[in-house]
């Protein structure tokens, strides 16, 4: 048996413009278009509709993974300006 989208709408419980939209969506099974009209066929006695996926995941929430820096200090070099006097740099 088909059925429209008003009549699909009272069967699901949910408005027609909902069930134009799922529809669109491709998300009910074995319905079709006949000139401006649907056509949704019922599987005992109610039309199927696949359930939806969840959406993209957000971005907003994203945390950029930050490296650590490392620092080396040369202990040969600090050692080395401790008997000169000289200041060279320590880390390299």
């Amino acid at each position: 048996m088909m059925i429209s989208t008003a009549q699909a709408a009272e069967l699901l419980g949910i408005s027609a413009t909902r069930v134009r939209f799922l529809l669109s969506k491709g998300r009910v099974k074995g319905a079709y278009k006949v000139g401006r009209t649907w056509v949704i066929p019922l599987f005992d006695g109610m039309p199927v509709v696949t359930p939806g996926t969840r959406g993209p995941k957000r971005n907003w929430s994203k945390r950029t993974n930050y490296t650590k820096a490392v620092i080396h200090v040369n202990q040969k070099v600090i050692r080395q300006n401790h008997n000169t006097g000289e200041r060279n740099p320590v880390i390299t």
